[in-house]
């Protein structure tokens, strides 16, 4: 059997079935007349590229030609069904907005959502969340500039600390692989006054390369005052010293406002209204050699968030770090990497208006910080002449606020034959109590510990057909503990903060691509979960994923999606909901670089709501043009 070079790094990685188009040949405008044949995905995201099939986790990727074939600007909409049990919460036709009725709260496994966050969002490997509320912010992330998401469905804190208690997500962004400069544009228009436009250049000129992406949304929304704009733009360059080294530096930025109709002031009758700017930068510099790899990343993010009538706020906050990394292969089979993390996050509430007559409230904080530093191991070896890779690592936190700890987690991958792989493990996660939870408004409480959960799963992958076909099954046990729950005090007369809360999720996921024909793919998920928390938002108990990929001549792609969702609840008073819907997109190529499409949303005109007293939209009809160049 061939030696294989595995890697001891948590990174991501799943299936897909996909046109076969190079980023190459993406950016050139090319079209093919095939579909890959399903391969063994090499994960790129942080740390050593590895296989995923020699990662005892489980993992997931939803590729460029997925994010393109949905036409959707905002990349969460995009990843909700596509990965086994992930589900992100929608509230109409574009922008999740924040704060009360916000969406873009996502759950992996029941885990995760809003108003905190046990799922972590990275870029490049940069966490994503804002100070404040310990979560990210779903309306940062545009698809435009994105070459991949890699997801671990499961705990990821060994690697990614706090916030990766349930799992993580990476999105990959672009890289320019081809000499010269590439531009492609694009444009659509539909429902409800919507409007989508997007432009990426691509230069590599040498030894120097870039990428800027740039993006705009607006809707009239599906009601009046339920209007969002957005604008958002992702610049990256990057310079090869030699073979070995290698550095980039990166910035993005992202304005959105928008009204809510649901909150109405009662002084002025007008709208709920919300203003905000996030921002992030980073430097990377990188060194590949034959037995070693690392990185050192320097990373900072900030965020400005107004939200008015009918309660005025204004937040701010800012997260600075440190991020490296070397990974060493000391001999055949074996790899070690070891990591070291520092992170400062601040936050400060400069207004936070509705609440102020009440006694005993903050309505306002004053700047508050967090300083934690995290060495971490992780070690991987291949044992009985490759028929075995065992997996360990270990996480030591040091925080200046909840004091030390030891994040542990392990794995084992079975070659029995030579399509089968087996693979099982044990992992912990955790997560910080935000600044809300520990100080603002009456339930705060400044004594609260972090967050924690263990996960036990096991998985089987076969490949057959001559690895045109290949299928997962994956089962897994979570039980959180310490969980932050808001608890009634008679005797002080108002709710608290308290570790007083626990959950045993436990279910299963199925993954399956085939190769069909060389002109026809299909893909598709199916998750099942069972929880002890009898009212769990933003979390189905089925989910189901279907995705067709079809070419039947030249000039004419067609991409369908089925995705289901069944016993979903949402609030009390409204029934568990059902749902299924039918999404399709028809391209056609008169030349080469240029695709005229037609996108179709809720085909079958469902009525479902995922946020409380947010009703979605019906059919969504679009039409767009896309030119490269």
């Amino acid at each position: 059997m061939k030696t294989r070079q595995t890697v001891l790094a948590i990174t991501l990685a799943g299936s897909c079935v996909a046109f076969a188009q190079t980023p190459e040949s993406r950016s050139a405008g090319y079209r093919t007349d095939s579909v890959q044949q399903i391969q063994d995905i090499v994960i790129t995201g942080t740390n050593l590229a590895t296989s995923r099939n020699q990662l005892p986790y489980s993992i997931s990727i939803v590729s460029n030609e997925q994010i393109e074939e949905s036409g959707e600007s905002k990349l969460l909409s995009v990843l909700s069904g596509r990965v086994p049990s992930l589900f992100v919460t929608e509230r109409g036709i574009t922008g999740f907005g924040v704060s009360t009725g916000g969406s873009g709260a996502i759950k992996v496994r029941g885990v995760g959502g809003s108003p905190t966050s046990q799922i972590l969002m990275m870029v490049d490997g940069q966490p994503q969340f804002a100070g404040i509320f310990s979560h990210h912010v779903g309306d940062a992330y545009a698809t435009e500039y994105v070459e991949k998401v890699e997801v671990i469905r499961g705990p990821a804190s060994v690697l990614y600390g706090s916030n990766a208690m349930g799992g993580a997500i990476n999105v990959i962004t672009k890289n320019a692989t081809q000499e010269g400069v590439h531009t492609s544009l694009s444009a659509q228009y539909g429902s409800y006054n919507t409007a989508k436009f997007g432009f990426t250049n691509m230069v590599r000129y040498g030894k120097f390369h870039s990428m800027v992406a740039l993006n705009y949304d607006r809707t009239d929304g599906t009601s009046e005052y339920f209007d969002f704009e957005q604008g958002s733009g992702f610049v990256k360059a990057g310079y090869d010293f030699s073979k070995h080294w290698n550095a980039t530096v990166d910035y993005n930025l992202t304005k959105f406002s928008g009204h809510d109709p649901t909150y109405i002031s009662e002084e002025n009758k007008e709208p709920y209204k919300q203003n905000i700017i996030r921002g992030a930068v980073s430097a990377n510099v990188n060194n590949v050699y034959d037995k070693t790899t690392g990185t050192v990343k320097f990373f900072y993010s900030y965020g400005n968030h107004f939200i008015y009538d009918p309660k005025a706020f204004h937040s701010v906050d800012d997260h600075l770090g440190i991020i490296a990394y070397q990974s060493f292969s000391l001999a055949q089979g074996n790899n070690i990497t070891a990591g070291l993390d520092f992170t400062h996050y601040t936050g400060e509430i400069k207004k936070s208006g509705g609440m102020t007559q009440s006694p005993g409230n903050i309505s306002t904080l004053k700047k508050k910080h967090i300083n934690e530093t995290a060495p971490y191991l992780v070690a991987s070896q291949d044992i009985l002449w490759d028929l075995i890779t065992l997996n360990a690592g270990l996480r030591f936190v040091i925080n200046e606020k909840f004091g030390n700890s030891w994040i542990p987690q392990g794995g084992i991958t079975l070659f029995p034959k030579m399509n089968t792989i087996l693979k099982g493990s044990v992992a912990k996660g955790y997560r910080n109590p935000s600044f809300r939870e520990l100080y603002l408004y009456k339930p705060a409480n400044p004594d609260l510990n972090p967050e924690s959960m263990m996960n036990y799963e096991a998985s089987i992958t076969q490949y057959l057909l001559n690895k045109n076909l290949r299928l997962e099954l994956t089962g897994y046990i979570s039980r959180g503990k310490d969980l932050i729950q808001t608890v009634f005090h008679p005797e002080l007369g108002h709710p608290v903060n308290e570790n007083t809360g626990k959950f045993k999720n436990k279910g299963i996921e199925v993954a399956a691509a085939y190769h069909i024909l060389p002109n026809l793919g299909v893909n598709s998920t199916y998750s099942y979960m069972h929880t002890d928390i009898k009212k769990l938002t933003g979390a189905p108990k089925n989910q189901f994923f279907f995705g067709v990929d079809y070419l039947p001549i030249k000039q004419i792609r067609l991409d369908v999606q089925v995705k289901t969702i069944g016993g979903l609840y949402v609030a009390p008073d409204v029934k568990n909901q059902n749902y299924t819907l039918l999404n399709a997109k028809i391209s056609y190529y008169p030349a080469k670089g240029i695709e005229v499409f037609a996108l179709i949303d809720n085909i079958l005109n469902q009525k479902y709501m995922i946020n409380y007293n947010y009703p979605m939209p019906g059919c969504l009809a679009f039409g767009g043009l896309k030119v490269r160049f």
